[in-house]
């Protein structure tokens, strides 16, 4: 009985967000081959959709909902009786989950995005193609991706069993906390799944391999095929390697400026500098008349055109910068 008690109490914690990142996905794993335990989070989630999808959002009773989602996990074998001394410590926990839904559903707030929100439309597939610069894709369920130019997304127009979304290229996803559903992408061969975190995947053609970078939160990154996986926590940096992953620290300052237009360089040789500028901006640098391995930039750029920053880098060495069929030219004065 007192496994049962934590089996349920783990259940309501995981469902309420009371969980560490960490702690979630241990419990995520530790439950992936138990069928009866998936059955009893997805019996918890449907019985309470059940019990309110009538009810108007100022009429929505929290106590008796309990009672009710008690009484039917009962009659339906999913929860066994236990003396009245037990119902305190379980039943704080499922309030929690019971508030916290209220909540979202009162306020109308992305927050949480729990199953019980979805839209019953019918569903179809969606395709989005950056075909020039940065461009920003809301998903159904109030994820959002920013796609690199030339990257690819297609997912369902609506979430219904699970969140699953197929891309190439390169993309930043800033992915909403759904911990009954975690949100699975697809990048050639590479899976990565999380419950709700910020991370960039980039899949090189050229290199042959796919990045996974996250900035916040963690991600669990794996190869089809393949049961090894490894987990990536804020920092650091998953890497395809062979048939498998390999962990790093994520140490270049501009990694993400494709996104963010930020840069910082210290001491960097100047043909570094050009090279980070083109993939950032999408556009072809010609340095004529110059060794660029001799020369070195120390200096910080946020948000600023591509323009400008020609500019203030010929400034800096004595050149002049124009532009000539969409190709810019530094020459030395």
């Amino acid at each position: 009985m007192k496994r049962k008690a934590k089996q349920w109490s783990d259940l309501a914690r995981y469902l309420s967000g009371e969980m560490e990142m960490q702690e979630e996905m241990a419990f995520r794993g530790s439950i992936e081959n138990d069928k009866r335990a998936i059955s009893e989070l997805e019996a918890m989630e449907k019985t309470w959709k059940f019990d309110h999808e009538d009810a108007p959002e100022n009429q929505r009773n929290t106590g008796e909902a309990w009672d009710r989602l008690q009484k039917r996990l009962r009659e339906d074998g999913l929860l066994e009786k236990a003396p009245h001394s037990s119902r305190g410590s379980l039943m704080m926990p499922l309030l929690r989950v019971a508030a916290t839904i209220l909540l979202v559903l009162a306020i109308g707030g992305p927050v949480l995005y729990f199953g019980i929100m979805r839209n019953k439309s019918e569903s179809g597939l969606e395709s989005h193609v950056a075909d020039r610069g940065v461009n920003t894709v809301d998903l159904p369920d109030g994820s959002r991706v920013y796609l690199n130019e030339g990257a690819e997304i297609s997912y369902p127009s609506v979430f219904e069993q699970n969140r699953s979304v197929t891309m190439r290229g390169e993309a930043f996803f800033e992915v909403m906390s759904d911990p009954v559903n975690p949100f699975t992408v697809r990048s050639g061969n590479v899976v990565v799944s999380v419950l709700g975190t910020s991370f960039n995947i980039k899949q090189s053609v050229s290199a042959g391999n796919t990045e996974v970078f996250v900035e916040s939160g963690m991600v669990r990154m794996s190869v089809e095929e393949s049961r090894q996986f490894i987990t990536l926590e804020e920092g650091e940096l998953g890497r395809t390697e062979a048939a498998g992953c390999i962990r790093s620290v994520q140490e270049d300052p501009n990694y993400m400026s494709w996104k963010t237009k930020d840069f910082k360089f210290v001491n960097t040789e100047l043909d570094r500098v050009i090279s980070k500028l083109e993939e950032a901006y999408h556009v072809e640098i010609r340095v004529e008349e110059a060794d660029l391995h001799n020369l070195r930039l120390t200096s910080t750029y946020r948000e600023q055109s591509i323009e400008a920053i020609l500019e203030t880098i010929a400034a800096a060495f004595g050149m002049t910068v124009h532009k000539e069929a969409q190709i810019y030219y530094l020459t030395n004065q």
